[in-house]
């Protein structure tokens, strides 16, 4: 046996003991004399995840650990980690953050050789695949009997999917009985100038995501455009349809606001006689009953119903409380009921990537919607390109 495996096997065996033994400071230092391989076999992840999964043994370690510190770019991440105190006793740390603040939080912090964070849950996959994860930012993991029961939507990603979301058309449901467009190119006429509100895609997240979309799949979007016109569409200056219809759309005086909630509250507020429409993500549906108003989700747009995200939940590099990482993914999936910590997401406009999670009541299935699902590669090579046409419209 060589003196480095021999030095590993013992850094192993004692670094529990140092770490659990000291406070906060005792860990960082722990921590910062390890190499990254070494931290990766001491938290049995990358190329040391285990093939099984001893939950008693992952549970005993994580309640040693104490706590686990979660970025997250959604405010339910508070519900989820009040449950999962409520299970362990395991103090759960959750930090609300938005997508682009997220990831430049933890390079920032990374760079610094300061690992306060565990585990990271964001639906950016683009900068998550193709940055942070070559990068060994972030690594995947998760849990065994989990992954056995996704869905052809969640199976085989780089990372661990927690759950699945989109953006569509939200319309008043108290002033009209339907949708009063019938697709994406509606909005782009003179009678809804004006009237679109969406969150700034410059800010950042899914939204531009989405609107880049559009640029991807001009061929449909030009055939779009001709059923709903009844004639071929010219070009004023952009490179194909999908390009056109980000332009016609941002020129047709759309509203930018700072989230998705005050879009929701725009489009849904009660007692308006010419309300805008909205570009949200369905899973807003929620804030009705919470902020008494009244929207409905337009499902079935031409050429497609929604553009499908993906939400990835990952264990950070140097994590501290690896274990309660572990349990703390686990937790985020729920139950097949859809209950435990994936209970504030079991909503209307929000689909599990578990097989045994039945749809949420009135929620339709994504087999019966046409959308389009992220394509991470082209995405990464165009949205830099798509973003400065936008800021040239704005």
């Amino acid at each position: 046996m060589s003196k480095r495996t021999i030095f590993l096997i013992c850094l192993v065996l004692l670094l529990p003991v140092i770490i659990f033994a000291g406070g906060k400071q005792e860990k960082e230092r722990a921590l910062k004399k390890m190499t990254l391989e070494q931290w990766e076999e001491w938290a049995q992840v990358g190329d040391y995840r285990t093939a099984e999964d001893d939950w008693a043994a992952i549970e005993a370690a994580a309640k040693e650990e104490g706590e686990v510190v979660i970025y997250c770019n959604s405010s339910r991440v508070y519900d989820f980690a009040r449950t999962f105190y409520n299970k362990y006793g395991i103090k759960a740390v959750p930090y609300d953050i938005s997508t682009g603040n997220l990831f430049e939080k933890v390079m920032r912090e990374q760079d610094a050789g300061i690992f306060n964070v565990d585990v990271i849950l964001t639906s950016d996959t683009v900068t998550l695949y193709k940055e942070f994860l070559p990068e060994k930012r972030v690594y995947k993991w998760t849990p065994n009997d989990i992954e056995a029961k996704f869905n052809k939507y969640a199976r085989g990603e780089d990372l661990g999917i927690q759950r699945l979301g989109g953006k569509t058309i939200a319309y008043n449901g108290e002033v009209y009985d339907e949708s009063p467009v019938d697709s994406w190119w509606d909005l782009t006429r003179a009678e809804w100038k004006g009237k679109v509100v969406m969150k700034d895609p410059l800010l950042g997240g899914s939204e531009l995501r989405f609107l880049a979309s559009f640029a991807q799949f001009p061929e449909i979007m030009e055939e779009a455009y001709r059923e709903e016109f009844g004639e071929d569409i010219v070009l004023n200056g952009t490179e194909n349809a999908g390009y056109e219809f980000l332009k016609r759309l941002l020129e047709n005086d759309v509203i930018l606001m700072s989230g998705g909630s005050p879009v929701a509250a725009a489009v849904g507020g009660k007692g308006q006689t010419d309300p805008p429409l909205g570009i949200v993500s369905p899973s807003k549906m929620r804030e009705r009953e919470i902020e008494n108003l009244d929207f409905e989700i337009a499902w079935y747009i031409k050429p497609v119903a929604t553009f499908l995200s993906k939400n990835a939940i990952s264990i950070a590099k140097f994590a501290k409380h690896p274990n309660a990482a572990k349990l703390m993914i686990r937790w985020s999936h729920g139950d097949d009921q859809g209950g435990m910590g994936y209970a504030p997401y079991y909503t209307y406009g929000t689909w599990s990537p578990l097989t045994t999670v039945p749809e949420a009541e009135g929620q339709p299935s994504l087999d019966d919607l046409i959308w389009w699902e992220e394509d991470v590669d082209w995405l990464y090579d165009n949205i830099i390109k798509i973003r400065d046409f936008m800021i040239q419209i704005l």
